[in-house]
């Protein structure tokens, strides 16, 4: 009689494991796991994002909404908002991260080392009828306006990167808001031409020659400095 229920109390305990194991391998396979991105370090405010802020975590797919990041290549190059921190192990929220055209200073965060942003008023003839554009290149010529003077002209930049074109209310041109007509440029010129570039807008008159890619130079905002017109300029 002892062994029948000694028999019986193991077989209730392998029935019992063996649904127990049954049931796990139901619930694992029942939920999905998915590998998402998170921080994988601690990201100040204003940091572009790069591989080495990013490391995989696998997570259940149903612990997921539609505010995360779910994929790193949707983060690369973006920018972390300037109120947010981001601590390592997070997540990576839509709310937390956005594009550069999205901030409100975004042309200096795409200023090369040593440059500076330099401002032109500008209008159609200028923008070349409204054609200029962010990331094209242009080259900026200098033309005198003291008419007790001979009139001189040259180009005193050369491949100089435009950063944005505003209308009169900052707005960029693609805004929806934007009233479409151009009134401000702004270029990337080194910081110590920047002064130079505005006495030229003071003394004379300053045009934008858009290039075109097989005139491209090697550098960015190269100075005209063996100009004449250079030379007046910095007397």
């Amino acid at each position: 009689m002892k062994k029948s229920r000694i028999y019986g109390i193991i077989g209730i305990l392998i029935v019992a494991a063996v649904n127990f194991l049954l049931f796990d391998i139901a619930l694992k396979r029942s939920i999905d796991y998915i590998e998402i991105p998170v921080a994988a370090v601690s990201i100040k405010p204003r940091s572009k994002i790069d591989e080495s802020h990013i490391r995989m975590l696998r997570v259940p797919s149903a612990a997921m909404d539609g505010k995360v990041y779910l994929d790193r290549k949707e983060i690369i190059d973006k920018w972390v908002k300037y109120a947010v921190s981001i601590a390592p192990g997070s997540f990576f929220f839509h709310d937390y991260l956005e594009d550069v055209a999205g901030l409100p200073d975004y042309p200096q965060l795409m200023l090369s080392e040593g440059q500076g942003v330099a401002s032109l008023a500008i209008d159609l003839l200028t923008s070349a009828g409204n054609t200029l554009l962010p990331n094209q290149y242009v080259d900026i010529v200098f033309t005198s306006k003291d008419k007790r003077k001979p009139i001189v002209s040259d180009v005193i930049f050369r491949s100089v990167r435009v950063l944005a074109v505003k209308d009169r209310n900052g707005l960029d041109m693609d805004d929806s808001k934007s009233q479409k007509v151009p009134a401000v440029a702004l270029l990337a010129l080194s910081k110590k031409d920047i002064p130079s570039f505005i006495h030229a807008q003071i003394f004379g008159n300053i045009d934008l020659i858009i290039k075109v890619s097989n005139e491209l130079d090697p550098q960015e905002a190269i100075c005209n400095d063996q100009s004449d017109v250079w030379r007046l300029l910095n007397e």
